[in-house]
């Protein structure tokens, strides 16, 4: 029995063209579970700020190498 969705279904033999390979390169490259997760137990609000912040300078870094990518 097929659950509805507020997505139609598409339509029979049609795929998706994703390019899934911005995505990919983020993950490759942020093995540590804890640099994103929203609190780590025992951390200061201090230092839950400069994990974030490095999380995010880690993000834009890998985001800025996809940017030079050629297509």
């Amino acid at each position: 029995m097929r659950r509805p969705t507020i997505m139609p279904p598409r339509a029979g033999g049609q795929t998706l063209d994703l390019d899934v390979s911005a995505l990919a390169h983020v993950i490759d490259n942020t093995h540590d579970p804890l640099l994103f997760a929203p609190a780590v137990a025992g951390e200061t609000d201090t230092e839950r700020a400069a994990r974030l912040e490095a999380a995010a300078d880690i993000l834009d870094d890998l985001l800025g190498e996809i940017a030079g990518w050629s297509a």
